[in-house]
Protein backbone atom coordinates (compact mmCIF):
# COMPACT_ATOMS: atom_id res chain seq x y z
CA UNK A 1 0.00 0.00 0.00
CA UNK A 2 1.02 3.38 -0.41
CA UNK A 3 2.74 5.54 2.14
CA UNK A 4 2.62 2.62 3.89
CA UNK A 5 5.46 3.16 6.47
CA UNK A 6 3.92 6.85 6.93
CA UNK A 7 0.47 5.56 8.08
CA UNK A 8 2.23 2.92 10.27
CA UNK A 9 3.83 5.25 12.09
CA UNK A 10 1.19 7.65 12.52
CA UNK A 11 -1.04 4.81 13.49
CA UNK A 12 1.47 4.36 16.16
CA UNK A 13 2.00 7.42 17.35
CA UNK A 14 -2.20 7.32 17.71
CA UNK A 15 -2.14 4.26 19.37
CA UNK A 16 0.30 5.41 21.69
CA UNK A 17 -1.51 8.33 22.27
CA UNK A 18 -4.67 6.20 23.41
CA UNK A 19 -2.60 4.00 25.54
CA UNK A 20 -0.86 6.75 27.56
CA UNK A 21 -4.49 8.11 28.32
CA UNK A 22 -5.98 4.35 28.99
CA UNK A 23 -2.98 3.91 31.84
CA UNK A 24 -3.66 7.53 33.01
CA UNK A 25 -7.75 6.79 33.48
CA UNK A 26 -7.68 3.07 34.13
CA UNK A 27 -4.69 2.60 36.90
CA UNK A 28 -7.69 3.05 39.27
CA UNK A 29 -9.14 -0.16 38.59
CA UNK A 30 -6.15 -2.09 39.98
CA UNK A 31 -4.96 -0.03 42.75
CA UNK A 32 -7.30 2.65 44.36
CA UNK A 33 -8.44 -0.02 46.95
CA UNK A 34 -5.01 -0.65 48.33
CA UNK A 35 -4.33 2.67 47.80
CA UNK A 36 -7.27 4.09 49.66
CA UNK A 37 -6.87 1.08 52.39
CA UNK A 38 -3.20 2.34 53.14
CA UNK A 39 -1.85 -0.92 52.28
CA UNK A 40 0.87 0.83 49.69
CA UNK A 41 1.98 4.29 49.10
CA UNK A 42 1.22 5.97 45.68
CA UNK A 43 4.35 6.13 44.13
CA UNK A 44 4.54 2.17 44.27
CA UNK A 45 0.97 2.07 43.20
CA UNK A 46 1.94 3.63 40.21
CA UNK A 47 5.05 1.64 39.50
CA UNK A 48 3.83 -2.14 39.79
CA UNK A 49 0.24 -1.35 38.07
CA UNK A 50 2.68 0.18 35.11
CA UNK A 51 4.86 -3.28 35.16
CA UNK A 52 1.98 -5.59 35.48
CA UNK A 53 0.00 -3.69 32.72
CA UNK A 54 2.52 -4.00 30.16
CA UNK A 55 3.24 -7.87 31.20
CA UNK A 56 -0.35 -8.74 30.80
CA UNK A 57 -0.73 -7.14 27.38
CA UNK A 58 2.33 -8.71 26.38
CA UNK A 59 0.85 -12.20 27.19
CA UNK A 60 -2.86 -12.11 26.35
CA UNK A 61 -3.58 -8.42 24.98
CA UNK A 62 -3.67 -9.76 21.63
CA UNK A 63 -6.41 -12.18 22.03
CA UNK A 64 -9.20 -9.30 22.93
CA UNK A 65 -7.41 -6.68 19.97
CA UNK A 66 -7.37 -9.69 17.08
CA UNK A 67 -11.45 -9.89 17.59
CA UNK A 68 -12.47 -6.26 18.06
CA UNK A 69 -11.76 -5.06 14.94
CA UNK A 70 -13.63 -7.91 13.27
CA UNK A 71 -16.45 -8.35 15.80
CA UNK A 72 -17.63 -5.03 16.17
CA UNK A 73 -16.87 -3.54 12.75
CA UNK A 74 -17.89 -5.13 9.35
CA UNK A 75 -14.59 -3.76 7.39
CA UNK A 76 -16.05 -5.14 3.83
CA UNK A 77 -18.61 -2.30 4.51
CA UNK A 78 -16.10 0.35 4.08
CA UNK A 79 -15.23 0.15 0.58
CA UNK A 80 -11.84 0.96 0.13
CA UNK A 81 -8.71 0.53 2.25
CA UNK A 82 -7.97 4.70 2.46
CA UNK A 83 -11.67 5.13 3.93
CA UNK A 84 -11.07 2.14 6.41
CA UNK A 85 -7.28 3.68 7.56
CA UNK A 86 -9.00 7.25 8.05
CA UNK A 87 -11.82 5.58 10.28
CA UNK A 88 -9.16 4.18 12.16
CA UNK A 89 -7.04 6.98 12.55
CA UNK A 90 -10.53 9.13 14.00
CA UNK A 91 -11.03 6.45 16.60
CA UNK A 92 -7.42 6.57 18.09
CA UNK A 93 -7.54 10.29 18.73
CA UNK A 94 -11.13 10.53 19.38
CA UNK A 95 -11.21 8.03 22.04
CA UNK A 96 -7.55 9.20 23.42
CA UNK A 97 -8.65 12.72 23.76
CA UNK A 98 -11.76 11.95 25.84
CA UNK A 99 -10.29 9.50 27.98
CA UNK A 100 -7.13 12.49 28.15
CA UNK A 101 -9.83 14.64 29.24
CA UNK A 102 -11.51 12.46 31.95
CA UNK A 103 -7.98 12.22 33.62
CA UNK A 104 -7.76 15.76 33.78
CA UNK A 105 -10.86 16.10 35.86
CA UNK A 106 -10.22 13.06 37.72
CA UNK A 107 -13.57 11.02 36.12
CA UNK A 108 -12.55 7.14 36.39
CA UNK A 109 -14.68 6.60 32.68
CA UNK A 110 -14.05 3.80 30.47
CA UNK A 111 -11.81 3.83 27.69
CA UNK A 112 -13.67 0.25 26.11
CA UNK A 113 -17.04 2.84 26.09
CA UNK A 114 -14.50 5.64 24.42
CA UNK A 115 -13.20 2.98 22.21
CA UNK A 116 -16.74 1.46 21.13
CA UNK A 117 -18.48 4.76 20.83
CA UNK A 118 -15.57 6.14 18.56
CA UNK A 119 -15.75 2.59 16.75
CA UNK A 120 -19.84 3.25 16.04
CA UNK A 121 -19.98 6.43 15.12
CA UNK A 122 -16.92 6.78 12.83
CA UNK A 123 -18.06 3.32 11.11
CA UNK A 124 -22.08 4.66 10.80
CA UNK A 125 -20.62 8.09 9.20
CA UNK A 126 -18.30 6.11 6.90
CA UNK A 127 -20.47 3.49 5.77
CA UNK A 128 -24.19 3.45 7.28
CA UNK A 129 -25.39 1.52 9.93
CA UNK A 130 -24.47 -1.66 8.17
CA UNK A 131 -20.83 -1.22 9.00
CA UNK A 132 -22.07 -1.93 12.57
CA UNK A 133 -21.93 -5.60 13.94
CA UNK A 134 -24.91 -4.93 15.88
CA UNK A 135 -25.65 -8.02 17.86
CA UNK A 136 -22.11 -8.04 18.88
CA UNK A 137 -22.70 -4.62 19.54
CA UNK A 138 -25.66 -5.58 22.25
CA UNK A 139 -23.90 -8.34 23.94
CA UNK A 140 -21.43 -5.45 24.64
CA UNK A 141 -23.61 -2.73 26.29
CA UNK A 142 -25.14 -5.66 28.22
CA UNK A 143 -22.10 -6.73 29.85
CA UNK A 144 -21.78 -2.87 30.92
CA UNK A 145 -25.10 -2.95 33.14
CA UNK A 146 -24.06 -6.59 34.62
CA UNK A 147 -20.49 -5.82 35.52
CA UNK A 148 -21.15 -3.47 38.14
CA UNK A 149 -23.23 -5.57 39.83
CA UNK A 150 -21.99 -8.45 40.01
CA UNK A 151 -18.59 -6.88 40.99
CA UNK A 152 -20.18 -5.16 43.94
CA UNK A 153 -21.95 -8.34 44.45
CA UNK A 154 -19.01 -10.33 44.75
CA UNK A 155 -17.39 -7.58 46.91
CA UNK A 156 -20.45 -7.49 49.58
CA UNK A 157 -20.52 -11.57 50.08
CA UNK A 158 -16.42 -11.43 49.91
CA UNK A 159 -16.80 -8.86 53.07
CA UNK A 160 -19.70 -10.33 54.38
CA UNK A 161 -17.46 -13.82 54.50
CA UNK A 162 -14.30 -11.68 56.40
CA UNK A 163 -16.86 -10.18 58.99
CA UNK A 164 -18.93 -13.25 59.68
CA UNK A 165 -16.03 -15.80 59.26
CA UNK A 166 -12.66 -14.22 60.21
CA UNK A 167 -13.54 -11.19 62.24
CA UNK A 168 -16.71 -12.69 64.28
CA UNK A 169 -14.97 -13.25 67.30
CA UNK A 170 -12.63 -10.82 69.26
CA UNK A 171 -9.02 -12.25 69.72
CA UNK A 172 -9.96 -15.14 67.89
CA UNK A 173 -8.86 -13.12 64.19
CA UNK A 174 -5.58 -14.37 63.62
CA UNK A 175 -6.56 -17.83 64.53
CA UNK A 176 -9.82 -18.13 62.34
CA UNK A 177 -7.95 -16.30 59.10
CA UNK A 178 -5.58 -19.24 59.47
CA UNK A 179 -8.82 -21.58 59.19
CA UNK A 180 -10.59 -19.59 56.46
CA UNK A 181 -8.38 -17.48 54.30
CA UNK A 182 -6.19 -20.24 52.38
CA UNK A 183 -9.70 -21.30 50.58
CA UNK A 184 -9.79 -17.68 49.49
CA UNK A 185 -5.92 -17.25 48.52
CA UNK A 186 -6.50 -21.11 46.44
CA UNK A 187 -9.91 -19.68 44.74
CA UNK A 188 -7.68 -16.14 43.77
CA UNK A 189 -4.97 -18.63 42.14
CA UNK A 190 -7.14 -20.85 40.44
CA UNK A 191 -8.88 -18.29 38.89
CA UNK A 192 -5.66 -16.47 37.68
CA UNK A 193 -4.69 -20.00 36.35
CA UNK A 194 -7.44 -20.18 34.78
CA UNK A 195 -7.22 -17.00 32.34
CA UNK A 196 -3.51 -17.42 31.68
CA UNK A 197 -4.36 -20.66 30.10
CA UNK A 198 -7.38 -19.18 28.30
CA UNK A 199 -5.57 -16.79 26.35
CA UNK A 200 -1.87 -17.17 26.88
CA UNK A 201 -0.01 -18.58 24.15
CA UNK A 202 2.42 -19.75 26.70
CA UNK A 203 0.15 -21.93 28.00
CA UNK A 204 0.94 -25.96 28.19
CA UNK A 205 -2.41 -27.43 28.95
CA UNK A 206 -5.90 -25.81 27.62
CA UNK A 207 -8.87 -27.93 29.34
CA UNK A 208 -11.93 -27.86 26.68
CA UNK A 209 -14.49 -28.82 28.17
CA UNK A 210 -16.73 -29.18 31.74
CA UNK A 211 -14.70 -32.35 32.40
CA UNK A 212 -11.32 -31.33 31.71
CA UNK A 213 -11.80 -27.80 34.40
CA UNK A 214 -13.85 -30.00 36.59
CA UNK A 215 -11.04 -32.22 36.96
CA UNK A 216 -8.10 -29.49 36.90
CA UNK A 217 -9.50 -27.23 39.56
CA UNK A 218 -10.24 -30.81 42.02
CA UNK A 219 -6.76 -31.10 41.61
CA UNK A 220 -5.31 -27.70 41.81
CA UNK A 221 -8.36 -26.28 44.69
CA UNK A 222 -7.05 -29.04 47.26
CA UNK A 223 -3.15 -28.40 46.83
CA UNK A 224 -3.02 -24.79 47.02
CA UNK A 225 -5.52 -24.83 49.79
CA UNK A 226 -3.19 -27.20 51.50
CA UNK A 227 -0.07 -24.76 50.56
CA UNK A 228 -1.35 -21.80 51.74
CA UNK A 229 -2.74 -23.55 55.10
CA UNK A 230 1.32 -24.45 55.96
CA UNK A 231 2.58 -21.16 54.23
CA UNK A 232 0.33 -18.96 56.21
CA UNK A 233 0.74 -20.63 59.60
CA UNK A 234 4.44 -20.33 59.17
CA UNK A 235 4.82 -16.78 58.28
CA UNK A 236 1.71 -15.92 61.16
CA UNK A 237 3.37 -17.71 63.86
CA UNK A 238 5.07 -14.54 65.73
CA UNK A 239 1.96 -12.56 65.23
CA UNK A 240 -0.02 -11.64 68.61
CA UNK A 241 -3.72 -12.69 68.11
CA UNK A 242 -5.99 -9.73 67.39
CA UNK A 243 -7.98 -7.84 64.62
CA UNK A 244 -4.69 -5.43 64.10
CA UNK A 245 -2.36 -8.77 62.68
CA UNK A 246 -4.98 -9.74 60.58
CA UNK A 247 -5.35 -6.52 58.94
CA UNK A 248 -1.47 -6.63 58.74
CA UNK A 249 -1.61 -9.88 56.78
CA UNK A 250 -4.45 -8.81 54.12
CA UNK A 251 -2.35 -5.05 54.19
CA UNK A 252 0.28 -7.68 52.18
CA UNK A 253 -2.30 -10.25 50.77
CA UNK A 254 -3.84 -6.55 49.07
CA UNK A 255 -0.38 -5.37 46.80
CA UNK A 256 -1.06 -9.07 45.06
CA UNK A 257 -4.41 -8.98 44.43
CA UNK A 258 -4.08 -5.44 42.80
CA UNK A 259 -1.26 -6.69 41.09
CA UNK A 260 -3.76 -9.79 39.57
CA UNK A 261 -5.93 -6.91 38.83
CA UNK A 262 -3.08 -4.76 37.11
CA UNK A 263 -2.39 -7.92 34.79
CA UNK A 264 -5.91 -8.31 33.84
CA UNK A 265 -6.23 -4.81 32.70
CA UNK A 266 -3.28 -4.92 30.57
CA UNK A 267 -4.53 -8.69 28.90
CA UNK A 268 -7.81 -7.06 28.20
CA UNK A 269 -7.85 -3.26 28.07
CA UNK A 270 -4.46 -2.99 26.04
CA UNK A 271 -6.83 -3.95 22.93
CA UNK A 272 -8.62 -0.40 23.39
CA UNK A 273 -5.21 1.39 22.64
CA UNK A 274 -4.07 -1.12 19.94
CA UNK A 275 -6.58 -2.60 17.69
CA UNK A 276 -7.10 0.52 15.46
CA UNK A 277 -3.07 0.31 14.68
CA UNK A 278 -3.03 -3.49 14.08
CA UNK A 279 -6.33 -3.05 11.63
CA UNK A 280 -3.69 -0.49 10.00
CA UNK A 281 -0.95 -3.17 10.07
CA UNK A 282 -3.09 -5.78 8.39
CA UNK A 283 -3.98 -3.22 5.76
CA UNK A 284 -0.31 -2.12 4.86
CA UNK A 285 0.78 -5.82 5.49
CA UNK A 286 -1.61 -7.18 3.04
CA UNK A 287 -0.89 -4.56 0.36
CA UNK A 288 -4.46 -3.10 1.09
CA UNK A 289 -6.76 -5.40 1.77
CA UNK A 290 -9.39 -4.68 4.76
CA UNK A 291 -9.03 -7.52 7.25
CA UNK A 292 -11.02 -10.66 7.95
CA UNK A 293 -11.40 -13.12 10.35
CA UNK A 294 -9.31 -15.29 8.45
CA UNK A 295 -6.38 -11.98 7.83
CA UNK A 296 -6.45 -11.36 11.63
CA UNK A 297 -5.89 -15.13 12.69
CA UNK A 298 -3.04 -15.45 9.54
CA UNK A 299 -1.23 -12.58 11.20
CA UNK A 300 -1.84 -12.29 14.77
CA UNK A 301 -0.75 -9.01 16.45
CA UNK A 302 3.13 -8.30 16.58
CA UNK A 303 5.34 -8.08 19.60
CA UNK A 304 5.92 -4.58 18.64
CA UNK A 305 2.28 -3.28 18.85
CA UNK A 306 1.75 -5.28 21.93
CA UNK A 307 4.72 -3.56 23.41
CA UNK A 308 3.94 -0.28 21.97
CA UNK A 309 0.33 0.11 23.66
CA UNK A 310 1.83 -2.07 27.03
CA UNK A 311 4.37 0.57 27.14
CA UNK A 312 1.95 3.41 26.79
CA UNK A 313 0.21 2.41 29.46
CA UNK A 314 2.68 2.15 31.85
CA UNK A 315 3.78 5.48 30.78
CA UNK A 316 0.25 7.05 31.42
CA UNK A 317 -0.13 5.24 34.70
CA UNK A 318 3.90 7.57 35.60
CA UNK A 319 2.56 10.58 34.59
CA UNK A 320 -1.10 10.92 35.79
CA UNK A 321 -2.46 7.73 36.79
CA UNK A 322 -2.48 9.33 40.91
CA UNK A 323 -5.58 11.54 39.53
CA UNK A 324 -7.91 8.69 39.24
CA UNK A 325 -6.65 6.54 41.99
CA UNK A 326 -7.47 9.82 44.32
CA UNK A 327 -11.42 9.43 43.04
CA UNK A 328 -11.90 6.03 43.70
CA UNK A 329 -9.64 5.46 46.43
CA UNK A 330 -10.64 7.72 48.99
CA UNK A 331 -13.81 10.16 47.72
CA UNK A 332 -16.48 7.33 47.15
CA UNK A 333 -16.06 5.57 50.74
CA UNK A 334 -13.59 4.50 53.21
CA UNK A 335 -11.78 1.66 52.52
CA UNK A 336 -9.86 -0.70 55.27
CA UNK A 337 -7.73 -3.89 53.97
CA UNK A 338 -10.58 -5.97 54.70
CA UNK A 339 -12.79 -3.93 52.53
CA UNK A 340 -9.66 -3.77 49.88
CA UNK A 341 -8.63 -7.41 49.20
CA UNK A 342 -12.79 -7.67 48.71
CA UNK A 343 -13.20 -5.25 46.37
CA UNK A 344 -9.65 -6.43 44.68
CA UNK A 345 -10.85 -9.93 44.42
CA UNK A 346 -14.67 -8.67 43.08
CA UNK A 347 -13.46 -6.64 40.53
CA UNK A 348 -10.60 -9.30 39.01
CA UNK A 349 -12.97 -11.84 39.58
CA UNK A 350 -16.00 -10.45 37.22
CA UNK A 351 -13.29 -9.77 34.86
CA UNK A 352 -11.96 -13.11 34.56
CA UNK A 353 -15.11 -14.73 34.60
CA UNK A 354 -16.57 -12.14 31.89
CA UNK A 355 -13.68 -13.44 29.62
CA UNK A 356 -13.73 -17.09 30.21
CA UNK A 357 -17.07 -16.92 29.19
CA UNK A 358 -16.58 -14.63 25.78
CA UNK A 359 -18.36 -11.30 27.77
CA UNK A 360 -16.71 -7.85 26.92
CA UNK A 361 -16.88 -5.86 30.22
CA UNK A 362 -15.09 -2.66 31.46
CA UNK A 363 -12.73 -2.73 34.48
CA UNK A 364 -13.75 0.60 35.58
CA UNK A 365 -17.12 -0.48 35.99
CA UNK A 366 -15.74 -3.82 37.79
CA UNK A 367 -13.87 -1.58 40.31
CA UNK A 368 -16.45 1.17 41.01
CA UNK A 369 -19.27 -1.52 41.30
CA UNK A 370 -17.16 -3.61 43.30
CA UNK A 371 -16.05 -0.54 45.68
CA UNK A 372 -20.25 0.39 46.19
CA UNK A 373 -20.21 -2.99 47.14
CA UNK A 374 -18.40 -2.36 50.09
CA UNK A 375 -20.20 0.38 51.07
CA UNK A 376 -23.81 -0.94 50.53
CA UNK A 377 -22.25 -4.19 53.39
CA UNK A 378 -21.12 -1.05 55.70
CA UNK A 379 -24.94 0.83 55.11
CA UNK A 380 -22.79 4.17 55.69
CA UNK A 381 -20.04 6.52 53.73
CA UNK A 382 -21.37 6.07 50.74
CA UNK A 383 -20.33 9.23 48.65
CA UNK A 384 -23.61 9.62 46.05
CA UNK A 385 -22.48 12.87 44.62
CA UNK A 386 -19.26 11.49 43.23
CA UNK A 387 -21.16 8.47 42.65
CA UNK A 388 -23.53 10.07 40.52
CA UNK A 389 -20.47 12.06 38.60
CA UNK A 390 -19.19 8.73 37.78
CA UNK A 391 -22.36 7.43 36.64
CA UNK A 392 -23.10 10.67 34.28
CA UNK A 393 -19.56 10.19 33.09
CA UNK A 394 -20.38 6.71 32.05
CA UNK A 395 -23.50 7.38 30.42
CA UNK A 396 -21.93 10.49 28.27
CA UNK A 397 -18.81 8.79 27.05
CA UNK A 398 -20.28 6.51 23.90
CA UNK A 399 -22.51 9.81 22.06
CA UNK A 400 -19.78 12.30 23.07
CA UNK A 401 -16.91 9.69 21.75
CA UNK A 402 -18.95 8.80 19.05
CA UNK A 403 -19.50 12.55 17.90
CA UNK A 404 -15.82 13.23 18.05
CA UNK A 405 -14.70 10.42 16.33
CA UNK A 406 -17.11 11.70 13.44
CA UNK A 407 -16.05 15.47 13.57
CA UNK A 408 -12.35 13.89 13.29
CA UNK A 409 -13.16 11.46 9.93
CA UNK A 410 -15.07 14.32 8.27
CA UNK A 411 -11.87 16.67 9.15
CA UNK A 412 -9.35 13.98 7.76
CA UNK A 413 -11.45 13.10 4.32
CA UNK A 414 -11.54 17.25 3.82
CA UNK A 415 -7.98 17.33 4.25
CA UNK A 416 -6.93 14.44 1.69
CA UNK A 417 -9.46 15.69 -0.82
Amino acid sequence: MEHGLLLLVLAGCGAAFMAFNNGANDVANSFASAVGAKAISMKQAVMIAGLMNLVGAILIGGNVSEKLITGILNPEEFGDAQNYVVAMFSVLFAAGAFVLVSSLTHLPVSSSHAIVGSLIGVSVAASGMSAVNWPVLQTIVISWFVSPFLAGGLSFLMLTFVQTRILKEPNKELENLRVWLPYLLAITLAVFVLILMKGSSLAVFRPGTLWEYGLFLGVLLPYATLVAQVLLRALTSNMAEGRESSERVFRNLQVGTSSYVAFAHGANDVANSISPVFAVYLVVSSAGQLPTTELVGAHGVPLWILVLGGGGIALGIAVLGHRVIQTLSKEITELDNFKGFSVDFAAATTVVLASVMGLPVSSTHAATGAIIGTGVREGKGMNTRVLLKIVVAWVVTVPVAATISVGLYFLLKSAMA
